[in-house]
């Protein structure tokens, strides 16, 4: 029975390990969607032609000429043929589409909002000349709460795409159960090219027949700050219930430790929303695949609002309508004629057919060393081992292998060699050439001549955009009924030739590109952007609508850099902008245009689709666009003007109340400048630049009297060739700790490189840049041929400036004033960022996460890491092993392609003490007074981040499961004095520090175990005075709670014992003792049902019974002349025992009656004196002790003389 999926080794895999110089037969696909076999053409086991003619490249569905040269109905994609989708039930297009609106449910969770979400695989149609597309996408599961109090809100029955849009209010927290509901096994293949040699994606660290699952997912919400272990980094997946594989869950996924255990296929998730309002996004983060399922379809608005941006929408400041615009680029893979024509080795199985995505999969490269000019003219991306790159001159794992097509007769085009890269291969880069809005493609929007407010993601996986505003040539429909276009010039923009001309704007382009520029006096309203991805701007940013733009100074090193746009946005940028619909004459027509170059700045016209665009067949680029119809990535959106005009926008009530909601909303800027005067009212002399070679940064903080002087550290992104198969990837990276003339100013690191960037919790009550404070600046240098766009996971960073290689320093751009999560780094220009973490407040406490390195490969591996230490520049070998990342974010590019294949990096935010050492246990048994405990001790290790207080554990049991105790200490304490334990109990004692937010790592643990002392100095005695008893003494030596005492007749206790209980003392007195016996007596202390060991033995033998005397004899004598005395002797013995002795009785008769007198005697004999002469006296003896007395003896009668 096959338990799990095996890898496909691609063919140069199998090629480089059998020596074979021909592609190797490919195991048979799995079965796709139902439909017509695929034409002998499309062929997916072949080896791709990388070197023409075919592009290995699909563009979207084309529209078929008929002979006549007009589109044959039901072919191509029309444009603006569908309305955009908008959210909740009322904004479902014709084809049902529509951003479904989360309900909360409001009572599971108290003060929160909490959600069940699903993932779900379903299809959906994006554009009614497009069969519905395979996706994979989120859905709420769970009842919501209604308007009464009841959760009989239903969801809805299905996903669509980017749905569901949750809804959210600052300090209120959100929590989430997700569950991955997609299908296992095989139908659990992501329906897209998957490289399963990027890490992640293929072999796991077991090394054997079962890869990583495709159907994994690790949700993320990019902008959130939250707990590491709800942040989604790429470790933290879990897979469906019921899939059969060895990987279940990812490393360190830890469900909401305060919620209840998600169950197999799930996990829980904690938002604080303590941050300002803004647009953030849920989507997948998987390691490995990212780039792929998101691309799938799994990404979902969360739309935060807070206080001070309600009040401006209450006092009609900004619009109370809203729409979000989510922009994304995609291909749909085509008929099976034009797909067999552009891309033949598509598996049509596996990955879908017409109207699914389409993803690239064969790594083109740009060299053919086998031409004369060296250039692949189809080809889109260098190879390493054919440049002249330092870094791609290496030899990397796999090398160019022989070309299977290699013919000099019959394919003298072929080269003998071609890149060693696995097909399907993961690419640097995926630009789609059909735009979805909303995820519509090409649709249309209506609205009233009025001001709206839109709130914009860029959702692409590596287009950057420059959205722009220009009326349409036309007005009229573009469509009839039926047929072709009715007025194609209503889908585009008027175009004029990029050159100078009189009646144009300074800015505007005179570069003669081709296709030229937008027609200046088309401009549509401005944009008038309020906010970014983290929330309010600081001053309203009015963006007149411009082209793109680029810096053509020859002697700047950032020549062709973007210099001028509207609204840039790279890829995960957000925007909330105002547009002022009332300026614009009803029945006017809009579009929504972007011409942004892909790749930004690198231009690269095979990704640039327009209408009436050349020829680019011949260079692996598509047909001219028709007008009206895809591929086109210019024309994005339609708007449709209509309605009765209202007032215009009052842009100077923004101005004025802006600044104010900014203050209200956001933290204070780290390094001050004069843009944040208005809103903090507050007096900065001069801008603050940072200029280049800078190691340090000195101003003033906002309210501080002094100046500070903080370091810069220089961080850097760059693009090295991945020494496995020699492509294009890209890194971040550090400076070089040895940087000079003759060695690289940066070092590039890829993810399992250790750690570099570690950032300290900051407290808002200590000031900036003292010792407890957690700022940073960095300079992130931009060695890469490309704009990266940067994340930064976890906190907010403010973009101080950026300064050009020539020492050129430039602020940010208006837009990019306040916070930024998200950076534009671009080629040959440094960026200064400043960073303050502050971890949010949490209802509970958490660790830091702890794990190997590279968690893909088995832990002692040697790593794929830098081989010169980041530390010391000394030359480096690691190894795959354990490591402690604090509460671990990461930072990245938002380049999807590039992420995947290693360009992030970790970022460790030290928000937990570091964990006490050295735990020590001592048992103290205490005393009489003083309860027996258990002392221990420890070692703190510094104090950042400080703690505030220790948690002490104590348990039954070495996994401190059973009879858990938690003790808090305080912060400062070494020692502590456990008075609660119960003696003779082993206990098993750790300790962390802890914080507001988080705790260290616990401690070592120690067990120990407390047993009280016996009591001392015990003795038994027979008290003088009847009844007969013993009488016991002893020292306690322990706290007691009450004392046994135990006697017995033999000195091992085996003879009539018996156990007393009696009250805590030191004293016992046994009444219950027979005569003439010996008796053995211990005591032992009680204390919480535990007992000390028993005390020393003490002997006693109680006094027999008293005998009657015998043999008296009485003699009379006359001492003195007027008296007589009476001498009496008895031969008894003398009574034993303590009280013992006689008692002699006189009488004057024999029956004792007369004159009766009683004398006590110690000895065997007594005088009687003073007695009358000439008396007859009667008397009587009997002994007695402790026990009792004796009888009479006879009356013996004594005649004193006369």
């Amino acid at each position: 029975m096959v338990l799990f999926r095996r890898l496909r080794p691609s063919w140069a895999d199998r090629a480089v390990r059998t020596g074979e110089d021909h592609p190797p037969t490919v195991p048979a696909a799995r079965d796709g969607e139902p439909g017509d076999p695929a034409p002998a053409s499309l062929d997916p086991a072949a080896v791709p032609r990388c070197f023409g003619p075919v592009p290995n490249v699909a563009g979207s569905p084309l529209p078929v000429a008929d002979r006549h040269g007009r589109p044959v109905p039901g072919t191509g994609i029309r444009k603006f043929l569908d309305a955009l989708p908008l959210p909740g039930p009322l904004g479902r297009n014709g084809l049902g589409a529509h951003l479904p609106v989360a309900a909360p449910d409001t009572i599971t969770w108290p003060g929160c909002d909490y959600y069940e979400i699903g993932l779900q695989e379903y299809p959906q149609r994006l554009h009614r000349d497009l069969p519905a597309t395979r996706l994979r996408g989120y859905r709420q599961l769970n009842l919501g709460t209604d308007s009464s109090g009841h959760n009989t809100v239903i969801p809805p029955d299905r996903p669509w795409h980017l749905g569901p849009l949750i809804q959210a209010r600052r300090g209120r927290p959100v929590r989430i159960k997700f569950i991955n509901q997609l299908p296992t096994g095989r139908a659990g293949e992501l329906f897209l090219p998957v490289d399963e040699t990027v890490d992640g994606a293929g072999v796991g660290p077991l090394d054997g027949p079962a890869p990583y699952p495709q159907n994994r997912a690790a949700p993320h919400l990019a902008g959130g700050q939250t707990a590491w272990i709800s942040a989604g980094n790429p470790w933290r997946w879990v897979t469906p219930a019921g899939e059969i594989t060895p990987y279940p869950t990812g490393v360190g996924a830890t469900p909401v430790p305060d919620m209840p255990p998600p169950g197999a296929g799930a996990t829980t998730l904690y938002f604080p929303n303590e941050q300002s309002g803004r647009l953030m996004w849920l989507h997948d983060n998987t390691l490995g695949l990212s780039r792929l399922t998101v691309y799938s379809g799994q990404l979902a608005l969360y739309l935060l609002t807070d206080p001070a941006e309600e009040r401006l929408v209450a006092d009609g400041v900004l619009p109370a309508d809203q729409l979000p615009l989510v922009i994304q680029d995609k291909t749909f893979v085509p008929d099976d004629d034009q797909l067999a024509a552009q891309d033949p080795t598509w598996d049509r199985d596996r990955w879908g057919a017409k109207g699914n995505l389409w993803y690239p999969h064969v790594y083109q490269p740009r060299q053919n060393p086998y031409r004369a000019d060296g250039r692949n003219p189809t080809g889109r991306w260098d190879y390493g081992p054919w440049t002249h790159d330092p870094d791609g001159g290496g030899s990397p794992w796999v090398a160019p292998v022989p070309n299977p097509h290699h013919d000099p007769v019959a394919e003298p085009d072929e080269p003998p060699l071609t890149p060693g890269v696995p097909h399907p291969s993961a690419v640097p880069a995926a630009y789609g050439d059909t735009m979805l809005v909303n995820g519509a493609a090409y649709p249309y929007l209506t609205v009233e001549p009025r001001a709206y407010r839109f709130r914009i993601l860029n959702a692409c996986a590596d287009r950057s955009l420059n959205l722009q505003l220009y009326r349409a040539r036309s007005d009229g429909p573009l469509w009839p009924d039926d047929g072709g276009p009715a007025d194609p010039d209503a889908g585009e923009v008027p175009m004029v030739e990029a050159i100078r001309a009189a009646d144009r704007p300074a800015a505007w382009p005179t570069d003669g590109r081709d296709g030229g520029v937008p027609d200046p006096r088309a401009a549509g309203p401005a944009l008038i952007q309020v906010g970014n991805e983290c929330g309010l701007l600081p001053a309203p940013v009015v963006l007149p609508n411009r082209p793109v733009g680029y810096r053509y100074d020859r002697q700047d090193p950032t020549v062709l850099n973007v210099d001028g746009h509207t609204l840039l946005l790279a890829p995960g940028e957000r925007a909330d902008v105002v547009v002022d619909f009332s300026t614009v004459p009803p029945g006017a027509t809009l579009i929504l245009y972007n011409d942004c170059p892909a790749p930004l700045p690198r231009f690269d016209p095979r990704y640039d689709h327009r209408t009436d665009a050349p020829d680019r067949t011949a260079v692996g680029g598509l047909p001219p666009t028709r007008s009206g119809y895809g591929p086109n990535t210019r024309t994005l959106l339609q708007i449709r003007v209509a309605g009765a005009p209202a007032p215009r926008y009052d842009l100077a009530r923004l101005a004025k109340r802006l600044p104010g909601a900014y203050a209200a909303s956001q933290r204070p800027p780290i390094v001050p400048q004069p843009a944040y005067d208005p809103a903090f009212g507050t007096r900065t002399p001069r801008e603050t630049l940072v200029p280049a070679r800078a190691t340090s940064v000195s101003f003033t903080p906002p309210g501080a009297a002094a100046p500070v002087t903080l370091p810069l550290a220089v961080k850097a992104v760059g693009q090295v060739f991945e020494p496995r198969h020699g492509r294009a990837v890209g890194r971040l990276g550090v400076g070089h700790p040895h940087a000079g003339p003759l060695t690289p100013a940066t070092l590039s690191l890829g993810p399992a490189d250790p750690a570099t960037e570690v950032l300290f919790a900051a407290d808002p009550t200590v000031p900036l840049g003292a010792p407890a404070d957690g700022t940073q600046l960095w300079r992130i240098v931009g060695d890469a041929p490309q704009t990266h766009p940067v994340h930064v996971e976890g906190c907010d960073v403010q973009l101080v400036n950026r300064v050009g290689w020539d020492g050129t320093a430039r602020p940010p751009d208006a837009n990019e004033l306040g916070w930024k999560e998200t950076v534009r780094v671009n080629p040959r220009e440094d960026v200064i960022v400043a960073l303050r973490p502050v971890p949010p407040t949490l209802p509970f406490k958490i660790g830091d996460s702890v794990r190997l390195l590279d968690p893909t490969r088995p832990a002692g591996a040697r790593l794929d890491a830098s081989p010169v230490s980041p530390l010391d520049g000394r030359p480096a070998t690691v190894v795959n092993q354990l490591v402690n990342l604090g509460w671990e974010y990461r930072w990245h590019t938002r380049a999807a392609g590039l992420r995947d294949q290693g360009m992030s990096r970790p970022l460790v935010l030290r928000a937990s003490p570091k964990a006490p050492t050295g735990l020590t246990a001592t048992p103290a048994p205490g005393s009489a007074t003083a309860l027996p405990a258990i002392a221990l001790a420890w070692t703190g290790n510094g104090s950042r981040p400080p703690a505030t207080s220790h948690l002490l554990q104590r348990a039954t049991d070495a996994t401190f499961t059973v009879g858990l105790t938690e003790i808090t200490v305080a912060a400062t304490a070494t020692r502590y004095t456990d008075a609660t334990v119960t003696p003779g109990v082993t206990y098993h004692y750790r300790i962390r520090a802890e914080n507001a937010v988080s705790c260290s790592a616990w401690s070592n643990s120690v067990p120990a175990s407390v047993q009280l002392t016996a009591p001392a100095r015990l003795t038994a005695a027979v008290p003088p005075a009847a009844p007969l008893r013993v009488a016991l003494r002893w020292a306690n030596r322990s706290f007691a709670t009450g004392v046994d005492v135990q006697r017995a007749t033999n000195p091992t206790f085996t003879s009539g014992p018996g156990t007393t209980a009696i009250a805590v003392g030191d004293n016992h007195v046994d009444p219950a003792v027979a005569p003439d016996t010996t008796y053995y007596y211990r005591v032992r202390t009680t204390y919480l049902g535990a007992s000390s060991p028993w005390s020393t033995v003490a002997t006693v033998t109680t006094p027999p019974r008293p005998g009657t005397p015998g043999t008296v004899c009485a003699t009379a004598t006359a001492p003195t002349p007027d008296t007589a005395a009476v001498i009496l002797s008895w031969s008894a013995s003398t009574p034993t025992g303590p009280g013992s002795g006689f008692v002699v009785q006189r009488a004057l008769d024999a029956a004792f009656g007369q004159e009766l007198a009683t004398f006590s005697v110690t000895g065997r004999g007594f005088t009687n004196t003073g007695l009358a002469r000439g008396v007859t006296y009667h008397y009587r003896i009997r002994s007695f002790n402790v026990v009792g007395t004796s009888t009479w003896t006879g009356p013996v009668p004594v005649t004193t003389p006369a």
